[in-house]
């Protein structure tokens, strides 16, 4: 049960640290000092958001049942497609 919590713990860390790097380097596109790293630290970021998202929210839900865990799943999939798309604009924008 240990090993789950530590895992689950994991999995928000990197969701959370996901967020922020995603967040500077959004910050970074329009920067000048950082601009011609954007394009990497945005992929990190989204990267590892989106695993965190997966890991924490949307694995095992077919378990779950409640309007709590549901909402959280939609959430996530209203999240990935924002960042989906951010990502594409950014990409043709570019």
């Amino acid at each position: 049960m240990e090993d789950r919590t530590n895992q689950q713990q994991f999995a928000q860390s990197a969701s959370a640290l996901g967020a922020g790097i995603l967040g500077f380097g959004l910050g970074a596109k329009w920067g000048s000092i950082a601009s011609d790293y954007a394009l990497v630290i945005i992929l990190v970021g989204a990267v590892l958001h989106v695993s965190g998202m997966y890991l924490t929210q949307m694995r095992n839900t077919s378990n779950t049942t409640s309007k709590a865990a549901k909402m959280l799943w939609f959430s996530a999939w209203v999240c990935f497609v924002v960042l989906v798309g951010l990502l594409v604009y950014l990409l043709i924008k570019s």
